[in-house]
């Protein structure tokens, strides 16, 4: 199993080192390390993509006021996909037909909400046939604790995308309960009975949750999936070890916030 969505622990000396044990203890083979906006852990995601590990693939965010060197970034096999802010969609461009060609994945943010990036992403999709797009955090079902009403209707349409995959994740930002946070067992439920059971991927959010918990939110995940009857995404994880980056071949050019 993967961790399919975590950032790093920037309190701890080495980083790296601190998710490795975590991903060990956990039993986890391999994790998805995705940039924050305020970018404090990209020199930590520079050394993977310099470094690169099986264990371990970046995702970058997309900033569209900065010279990021598209495609080249994508190109580095460590760097598996871009995070995309809702309100940057438009301004993708040939962005997101490098995506599609390289086989990489779109992963938005919903600042706004999940009913502006439905939109969005319907538009995007209908413009890139074929993108590949990874809909993190249950779909963000919920604002400031309470279902957000555009929720049901939103991940309902966003169902008919072909290929997309979602995950179980951030569960602890969603609830307003404590652990194990029945409240957000019933979103996942409804989800992963839209998307189907080859399009779900589980992962923390770490280490923006209790992090002593690591190991409980992984499997809390795993434990709603099966209930439902579900699978990990084949397609994902695939995706995930097919790129096995080879150290001899670093990185090609790199983002910055």
């Amino acid at each position: 199993m993967i961790d399919a969505y975590t950032h790093l622990d920037l309190t701890c000396a080495d980083p790296i080192a601190d998710m490795k044990a975590r991903m060990a203890a956990a039993g986890i083979e391999g994790a998805l390390a995705v940039e924050t906006w305020k970018a404090d852990n990209l020199s930590w995601l520079r050394q993977m993509m310099a470094e690169p590990s099986p264990q371990f693939r970046v995702a970058l965010c997309f900033r569209p006021v900065l010279d990021q060197q598209f495609p080249g970034i994508l190109e580095n096999r460590s760097v598996i996909g871009l995070r995309v802010r809702t309100e940057d969609m438009a301004q993708l461009h040939d962005v997101a037909a490098w995506l599609q060609t390289l086989g990489k994945w779109l992963i938005p943010h919903a600042e706004n909400g999940i009913g502006p990036l439905k939109k969005e992403l319907l538009a995007l999709a209908q413009r890139t046939p074929g993108l590949q797009i990874y809909l993190p955090h249950l779909g963000w079902p919920t604002q400031d604790k309470v279902e957000d009403p555009e929720w049901e209707a939103a991940v309902s349409e966003l169902a008919e995308i072909p290929g997309m995959v979602v995950g179980i994740s951030a569960i602890a930002h969603f609830s307003a309960e404590p652990f194990p946070h029945a409240d957000v067992e019933p979103f996942a439920a409804r989800l992963i009975g839209m998307f189907g059971s080859a399009s779900v991927v589980a992962a923390g959010d770490y280490p923006l949750m209790d992090k002593d918990r690591y190991t409980q939110y992984l499997q809390l995940a795993q434990d709603w999936i099966r209930r439902a009857d579900a699978q990990w995404s084949p397609r994902f994880e695939r995706a995930f070890r097919s790129a096995a980056p080879s150290a001899g071949k670093p990185g090609a050019r790199q983002a910055v916030e």
